[in-house]
């Protein structure tokens, strides 16, 4: 039998710290490490972001300036970022390369700071120092020291842990937003995914929500800076899970639910499910596998098997907050496994004769083998792209999630 190499799930600091940053609308991010990891994180940058948006560079260094050292070159990459994206904050992000050279960074910054009018950063990204949820947890706290006391106003909310760049993600925004809006409850801050100023103000907001905990010891530190209580929901995936959300961000606030909206939203969906009726008795039951972050897939999961009443054989959690967390708990599936081994993880998956999948591009090759349909609903995605107005999260996704499962079915073939 041939070698078979399996290409291991990108799941380094130096991703989680980039994804982090690039969700600050104005600020700019420098690789300073060999072309190598700059190449790499740019590219997942690309495949999974707005290509008229990308404020992610490298240094320049090269093998050769071991000897002399990167304070030249990553001067320059300060100075050139700022004159050309006039940004808010600058991230220097520091690779394992850079890390072995011994680069005095922070003293770099300083001594350039005069130069360059905008908030100056730097983060240890080498790669045998974390994975990609220490680095994105990393950033998000590190941004409280930048924020300002001020009080909170009623009815005003942060987002935390919601990652712009996920698939549907700015879809699922405006349909979390539009939920929020119908029972007067506005969104303050995302973090990441707003401005730097808009970051700043965080504290402005009477209460931090966290988004399946990504992001948890953020709002831990802004309740301890700034007295804002927080709360952990879950992703809004499916009725019930978008009703959670709702129920819990209106009980942390002592609002109450605009009853009759919910009334009209439910009869809307009901009206538009009822005229695929045939088809949801038709994949009653059906096999899937679930294969993603925790922050979503636990979440869509529940919904799977609650919702559409589909056997969710197999919960695979590849990254994201799994510390002191049960993920079992209040949800039925056959097996659970936490790993970020591929070749595991398709092992798992071909022991189970599922018919679907639920996954990313990383399950792409394996689906393709077994002749069974990949929904593309984890990160990252690098071969599809999802510019519609198409959320998968709240009322409106409940829709798009069941006809996005029964075409992947009954299309086959």
């Amino acid at each position: 039998m041939a070698e078979i190499i399996y290409e291991p799930v990108p799941d380094s600091k130096l991703l989680g710290v980039m994804r982090a940053i690039n969700g600050i609308r104005d600020a700019v991010a420098i690789v300073h490490g060999k072309s190598c990891c700059h190449a790499d994180t740019l590219l997942f940058n690309i495949l999974t972001g707005c290509h008229d948006d990308i404020r992610l560079v490298g240094s320049g260094i090269r093998s050769q300036d071991i000897s002399v050292g990167g304070y030249r070159k990553l001067s320059l990459a300060i100075q050139s970022a700022y004159q050309e994206f006039n940004p808010r904050l600058i991230a220097v992000l520091v690779t394992s390369f850079t890390t072995l050279m011994g680069d005095d960074v922070d003293g770099i910054i300083k001594s350039i700071k005069r130069d360059v009018p905008c908030e100056i950063c730097s983060f240890a990204c080498p790669g045998y120092i974390g994975h990609a949820s220490n680095g994105y947890e990393e950033v998000l706290s590190f941004l409280v020291r930048y924020m300002e006391g001020c009080l909170p106003e009623k009815g005003l909310i942060n987002i935390v842990g919601f990652k712009p760049d996920d698939p549907h993600a700015r879809a699922d925004l405006e349909e979390i937003k539009r939920m929020l809006g119908t029972h007067g409850v506005r969104i303050n801050s995302m973090l990441s995914g707003s401005s730097f100023d808009e970051i700043r103000t965080a504290p402005k907001a009477s209460l931090n929500v966290v988004i399946s905990r990504d992001g948890i010891a953020c709002a831990r530190l802004m309740e301890e800076v700034f007295n804002t209580p927080y709360i952990v929901v879950p992703y809004p995936f499916g009725w019930q899970g978008s009703l959670k959300f709702l129920e819990g961000i209106a009980d942390a606030l002592n609002i109450s639910l605009n009853q009759d909206a919910i009334l009209k939203e439910r009869a809307q969906v009901k009206e538009r499910l009822q005229g695929v009726y045939t088809y949801l008795q038709g994949i009653y039951g059906l096999p899937v596998a679930v294969v993603g972050d925790a922050t979503r897939a636990k979440a869509i999961s529940h919904f799977l098997g609650d919702e559409l009443g589909l056997d969710v054989r197999l919960l695979c959690i590849t990254g994201g907050y799994t510390q002191d967390v049960d993920l079992r708990s209040d949800i039925d599936v056959d097996e659970l496994l936490i790993s970020k081994d591929q070749f595991h993880i398709e092992e798992a998956i071909r022991s189970k004769d599922v018919s679907l999948v639920f996954g990313s591009t990383m399950e792409k090759r394996l689906c393709r083998e077994l002749g069974i349909p990949l929904i593309r609903i984890f990160y990252p995605v690098l071969d599809a792209v999802s510019i519609a107005h198409m959320p998968y999260a709240g009322f409106e996704g409940v829709i798009n999630l069941t006809e996005t499962v029964i075409n992947s079915i009954i299309g086959e073939g």
